[in-house]
């Protein structure tokens, strides 16, 4: 029974770090439009976080952007980004360059047309159990961090539309 309790004890510890790293659908305000947009959001342990949604022309766009504070990106280079053990990428889709800004870089995966969208990567993502990212610092350091993708489908549903049509080539 004693160690039983032990089990439930530790089992609780972990608890706040797996609610932490749970997909949300939270509401951003689009400044450009001012419309507001559904955003699937995670946000892992060391603060990173990761967003997936769909802009005001159709983009579906993965927004990283690092934890708070005195950390930038190198020179606003784009970090890797690698789901499972699949190869890693730093391009859009059609290879587009990232779009780097000092604390966060965003890809586009795919466009939205007529309720569907043609997208490998975002197909990977909803399907996939792990997503790492990789990046140089503005300060020399180098840094790896990665989220989990466990309820990514639904979460990515959610923000992109119940409709939407997903071909993943």
């Amino acid at each position: 029974m004693m160690r039983l309790y032990s089990i439930f004890v530790i089992l609780l510890g972990f608890l706040p770090a797996i609610a932490a790293a749970a997909w949300q659908i939270v509401t951003h305000t689009d400044t450009d439009t001012n419309t507001d947009m559904r955003v699937a959001y995670i946000e892992n342990k060391s603060g990173y976080t990761l967003e997936i949604y769909r802009d005001a022309v159709g983009a579906v766009r993965s927004r990283f952007t690092l934890m708070p504070g005195l950390s930038r990106l190198a020179n606003h280079n784009c970090p890797t980004y690698q789901i499972d053990k699949r190869q890693p990428q730093n391009r859009s889709i059609n290879d587009a360059p990232c779009i780097p800004e000092s604390n966060w870089a965003e890809f586009i995966l795919g466009y939205i047309e007529n309720n569907e969208v043609t997208s490998v990567k975002l197909h990977e993502l909803m399907n996939g159990t792990l997503v790492t990212y990789r990046f140089a610092l503005e300060n020399g350091g180098y840094r790896e961090t990665n989220f989990s993708l466990v309820g990514s489908k639904k979460a990515f549903t959610a923000a992109l539309g119940e409709k939407l049509r997903m071909k993943p080539r």
